[in-house]
């Protein structure tokens, strides 16, 4: 993913996650876990950013890789003509591509936009702008091809001046609707090619005193998570993002499986979802769709089911502009613009260096952007800051009893220079054989012992304490507790500090109390189940994640209790869930900047610093004190 330094800005200690290109990501990660395939992720930004020749061929012969997916690239990439004419096995999203081994992948954006604007044009609406990327990006030609299509097949006249480009930035979408409402004659809806860019107008149209859609309609395209987190609700065009991700991996199996045939191409449906922004009275689920019956079944997702409704937590226009935050420094180029000497950035080849990481994320866990999956995130983009590029390993954890792959043997195979392990087993082979290597080795909740093992933590103990004095000090006194995997650190640790803090005041903690979940929602829910069924149950649950938590919650609920009335419920981790689950869960917050940046931090010291005793970091936690323990 050719991600930009702005897209992965450090300020405050965070890590920014794309709306669109992270989901597509997951559908890599997702893919190549089911078919046993590694991804060597380049974190380094191209020539056209860079303006340094950044030479990704060179990378990946370098670590063996066998092909490369292209994403988030435009066409005036120098270095795409080169791949494209090279015979190295490629597949672009969204960028077309033209070479004896390139296939292509996209969703059907002229399809898609063409929906948008009929919607608008039944609803009675007649001046339509459309606020578009880039000018010469597919995604952006094809969305203004259907944009223009369905003006013209309506009779409607395209007016130059309501055609603007926002470069897929929320502020510059901001400053252009303002500029299209001082019209003369303003629209009376518009059709914004990303939701991104909605947000930004969402936000001038209520600025300008207008109301949304009474007097100007709004539709996106992305049906990101910012489409159903708005007030109102935006009306949107659903695309298959992880589809993309995973039909990118399925193009480059067969490129690298059939040589001989023409390299694939993929068109993804895409589907529109109205919501409040263009239709009100259609916001309670009248969707219009581009997708055949079958292709239309709603996905039975476990957040649902655990009581995660949409509406639990709605921000206005302003809230989610800020949520998105602004761009440091200059904003990106035009892609038409040659690189200037404020925006050059050192990209130096031959001095980057390729760490491994091996982190348990499973691409069919219940909550997938959970703990792991945003400290994911955090660590790609501290690697970006530190010139680190990143083998990423699949297929661990994925069916159970399956060994891990063989990190060593991999490692030396792609010639990594050190390797990530994040909350895995010890024990597993894969995991054990580390500590008796000279590889560097930086890990995250994982007891290894070695002077080349550094090692990264919660403080664990001190947030099992911290919530059981909580939940001591708000009156409850039969309190439950429920682990993940029991022979884990963090299981171990947080399952200590609530014994200690009970042993402290003197209350029990009976073998009932105790439950391990596997760290599953599902699991979780069974456990309280059981838990309440008992002669004395408890007034408390205390769970060692937050996704265990909410499965706790579905289970107290259904059984007819009130949260936290009769039974209080604290989680751990502090993902965006917990503030989206009614009551809000309180939860152990875990600073996910410090550690992603404390293990890359040890990596660069055990590489640079051989000769230096490796490093033992705790981060500190904080308790974040919700409805679920205290009535609000």
């Amino acid at each position: 993913m050719n991600l930009s330094g702005w897209m992965l800005r450090l300020e405050g200690g965070d890590g920014r996650r794309h709306p669109f290109f992270d989901d597509i990501l997951f559908g890599i990660r997702a893919r190549a876990d089911a078919g046993n395939v590694d991804i060597l992720l380049l974190t380094g930004a191209s020539s056209q950013v860079s303006g340094e020749p950044t030479r990704y061929l060179d990378l990946c012969r370098r670590h063996g890789a066998e092909g490369i997916i292209l994403g988030a690239f435009v066409p005036e990439e120098p270095e795409l003509a080169s791949l494209a004419s090279s015979g190295f096995p490629c597949v672009a999203i969204d960028t077309q591509l033209i070479g004896p081994r390139v296939g292509f992948v996209t969703s059907d954006n002229v399809s898609g936009a063409a929906a948008a604007v009929r919607h608008l044009i039944e609803l009675g609406r007649k001046r339509i702008a459309y606020v578009g990327g880039w000018g010469s990006e597919p995604a952006h030609i094809d969305r203004r091809l259907g944009y223009e299509s369905a003006l013209d097949e309506s009779g409607l006249e395209l007016r130059e001046e309501y055609v603007v480009l926002g470069g897929w930035l929320h502020q510059q979408a901001h400053a252009l609707t303002h500029q299209l409402l001082a019209l003369a004659e303003p629209p009376d809806a518009i059709f914004c090619a990303s939701d991104v860019m909605a947000i930004g107008a969402m936000l001038a149209i209520e600025e300008a005193g207008l109301r949304i859609p009474e007097d100007v309609a709004l539709v996106g395209f992305d049906d990101s998570d910012y489409a159903t987190m708005t007030v109102p609700s935006l009306t949107s065009v659903r695309q298959d993002r992880v589809g993309l991700g995973a039909a990118a991996v399925e193009a480059m199996l067969r490129v690298l499986d059939h040589p001989d045939s023409s390299p694939p191409s993929s068109v993804l449906p895409v589907e529109l979802i109205v919501r409040e922004s263009s239709a009100r009275d259609l916001a309670t689920g009248a969707n219009a769709s581009l997708k055949t019956p079958g292709e239309r079944a709603e996905q039975a997702a476990i957040p649902s089911r655990l009581g995660i409704e949409e509406s639990a937590q709605r921000l206005s226009a302003a809230a989610v502009y800020r949520l998105l935050g602004r761009t440091p420094g200059s904003p990106p180029k035009r892609p038409d613009e040659p690189p200037a000497n404020v925006l050059r950035q050192e990209w130096r080849p031959e001095k980057r260096r390729l760490v491994a990481l091996a982190i348990d994320t499973a691409p069919d866990q219940s909550f997938r952007h959970a703990f792991f999956d945003e400290l994911f995130y955090r660590i790609r983009a501290h690697a970006h800051a530190q010139d680190i590029d990143l083998l990423v390993f699949t297929t661990i954890g994925t069916t159970s009893g399956v060994p891990f792959p063989p990190f060593l043997k991999l490692c030396r195979r792609h010639r990594a220079d050190g390797l990530v392990i994040v909350s895995l087993a010890p024990e597993e082979p894969s995991v054990a054989e580390v500590a008796s290597s000279d590889l560097p080795c930086a890990t995250l909740d994982v007891d290894l012992l070695s002077d080349r093992i550094a090692f990264v933590m919660s403080d664990n103990v001190g947030g099992g304490v911290n919530v059981v004095r909580h939940l001591i000090e708000t009156g409850h006194r039969r309190i439950a507790f429920i682990g993940g995997r029991g022979n884990e650190r963090p299981t171990v640790d947080r399952h200590f500090g609530y014994q200690s803090e009970l042993a402290r005041w003197g209350l029990p903690h009976p073998e009932e109390y105790v439950a391990m979940a596997n760290w599953l929602p599902r699991r979780a829910y069974e456990a309280t189940q059981r838990f309440l069924a008992l002669p004395e149950p408890p007034d408390a649950v205390f769970c060692a994640s937050d996704v265990m938590a909410i499965g706790a919650m579905a289970a107290i609920a259904e059984a007819g209790l009130r949260i936290p009335e009769d039974v209080a419920v604290v989680g751990f981790d502090d993902i965006d869930y917990s503030r989206l689950v009614t009551p809000a869960l309180t939860t152990v917050r875990q600073n996910q900047a410090k550690l992603a940046k404390g293990l890359i931090e040890a990596m660069i010291n055990l590489l640079e610093h051989a000769g230096e005793p490796p490093t033992v970091s705790v981060i500190p936690i904080e308790l974040v004190v919700r409805g679920s323990s205290v009535r609000e």
